[in-house]
């Protein structure tokens, strides 16, 4: 498979780019977690984890 990107080249497209896949994969992980087999105790666990693991990086 081939894939071609024409990567944006003005700051504020890039911003809007960089802001499109954000939402994107934060709506593929939430589909993910909903998937997975726990109660929705544990999977509010894990994004709370989750979010707690980015801040720290940050």
């Amino acid at each position: 498979m081939e894939v071609f990107l024409i990567y944006p080249k003005s700051e504020q497209a890039q911003k809007e780019l960089a802001h499109e896949l954000a939402k994107f994969q934060a709506e593929q992980a939430l589909k993910n977690i909903l998937k997975l087999p726990c109660s929705t105790e544990q999977k509010l666990e894990l994004v709370d984890a989750v979010v707690k693991h980015l801040k720290e990086q940050a």
